[in-house]
């Protein structure tokens, strides 16, 4: 289990490299003297220099920091606003510097998703055939039902449900025409209505799932899966004695379970095969639990689709924290999804016990995670600091040196609560 903490490590500590270096490169490229690169805070630990600038490990490894000549004095006063200081540089610099860490994090997500897409193919839940579908949605209301094969949305061919939802993202409300196959029966035409159209997210609810078939994909390393005997390629046929016919109906067995002992049957290779698994216990988020994924289709694509598609994804994705974040403001989104370093570290870890796949699809959504939160205009944060410029250029002067300190203390005040509130919510969930 060691190895795999020794990997979360290592994710982290390669996104707040990746972050630091962006405020690095761009304050040397506007000559700004930089005079420490950290890699935590608190005291430093492991230390050497080259040329003006110190390269540090400092013993709290809850971020890093880029130290620049003058930049503790952005305070109101001119003191030491000599030539290589912060500064003594124009606001517009000085704004780049800052945006420079949040800017490399998206960028080294878009490199880290093309590397996953190019390298291992773009993932896929199955074809076009519907799975469950939610009563009383606009999926129920056009008449689909489990199995049903969706061949084509207004004319145009699909190859998977995603498709269709990404259709239907972009009909704009309107109601689309789904031509489908059911059994052994001619093909169909359907009417699907929207019941509004897509949220600014770029989501829309349908009301549907893919079907995917019951096939293990992936077994997670030490999980319950794993120690009965579970492995890639089989196909779970019951779980505590009631049939499985698809994904959706294996995931809602087991999550039923809960800290129960289960029997499972699987076929591997022609035999069927039997034993017992304990989904886990514990809070709603993670019970039930028994350490599997569900098989992908890996789609192969060229280095320029794997590139665009890389870039619209974390599009994608910034707009769905965005959403969430303004859901959580509005106090519509749940927090149970929210966590802090304990459970950042538990997924990092967990991420690397699936594969490299993976673990690298989590370091990508987690430096875009960075890259968002990092731009949010509070104390601390680069976007703070980013709207501190935008008032100095505003007012043409820089805030007084108490202006700035009430910020920053409102800042460490409100973090360090934040933090606090996390760490024990983690621990909460770990017992």
């Amino acid at each position: 289990m060691t190895i795999f903490y020794l990997y979360a490590a290592v994710l982290v500590g390669i996104l707040i490299v990746v972050h630091e270096l962006g405020h690095f490169a761009a304050a040397r490229a506007a000559g700004v003297t930089v005079e420490r690169f950290s890699v935590g805070f608190g005291p430093r630990i492991l230390r050497f220099r080259r040329g003006e600038t110190e390269y540090a490990v400092s013993l709290i490894p809850l971020g890093g920091y880029v130290k620049m000549a003058g930049h503790e004095l952005a305070d109101g006063s001119d003191a030491g606003a000599a030539p290589g200081s912060f500064l003594s540089k124009p606001v517009g610099a000085r704004a780049l510097i800052v945006a420079a860490g949040p800017t490399m994090n998206f960028v080294w997500a878009v490199l880290v998703s093309f590397a996953v897409i190019w390298g291992f193919g773009l993932p896929t839940l199955g074809g076009p055939v519907v799975g469950s579908v939610t009563p009383g949605s606009p999926a129920d209301a056009a008449g689909l039902s489990w199995g049903d094969r969706i061949i084509s949305v207004d004319g145009a061919p699909v190859s998977h449900v995603a498709e269709v939802y990404a259709r239907a993202a972009e009909a704009g409300g309107r109601a689309m025409v789904l031509v489908i196959e059911r059994g052994d029966e001619a093909r169909e035409r359907l009417s699907l209505e929207l019941a509004a159209p897509a949220d600014s997210a770029g989501v829309v609810d349908l009301g549907m799932t893919s079907y995917v078939a019951p096939v293990i994909g992936d077994v997670m390393k030490k999980s319950p899966a794993d120690a009965a005997g579970l492995r890639r390629g089989d196909r779970v046929l019951s779980v505590a004695g009631a049939a499985v016919r698809d994904w959706g109906g294996l995931g809602e067995a087991v999550r039923a379970r809960a800290g129960e002992e289960t029997e499972v049957v699987w076929e591997r290779d022609g035999r069927v095969m039997r034993s017992t698994v304990v989904p886990k216990a514990g809070v709603e988020d993670r019970a039930g639990e028994i350490g599997v994924m569900s098989a992908l289709t890996l789609n192969r694509l060229g280095p320029w689709e794997s590139f665009t598609t890389a870039v619209r994804y974390c599009a994608l994705n910034v707009r769905l924290l965005a959403q969430f974040f303004w859901d959580l403001v509005r106090l519509r989104a749940s927090t149970e999804t929210l966590g802090g370093p304990i459970r950042v570290v538990q997924m990092a870890s967990e991420s690397a016990r699936w594969g490299p796949m993976y673990f690298l699809g989590f370091m990508s959504y987690l430096s875009l995670s960075l890259f968002f939160i990092n731009l949010l205009p509070l104390p601390v944060l680069d976007g703070g600091h980013l709207l501190l410029l935008g008032l100095e250029k505003a007012r043409r002067r820089r805030l007084t040196e108490r202006q700035v300190l009430v910020w920053q203390q409102v800042g460490l005040v409100f973090f360090g609560c934040l933090m606090v509130l996390l760490v024990v919510k983690d621990v909460m969930q770990l017992r």
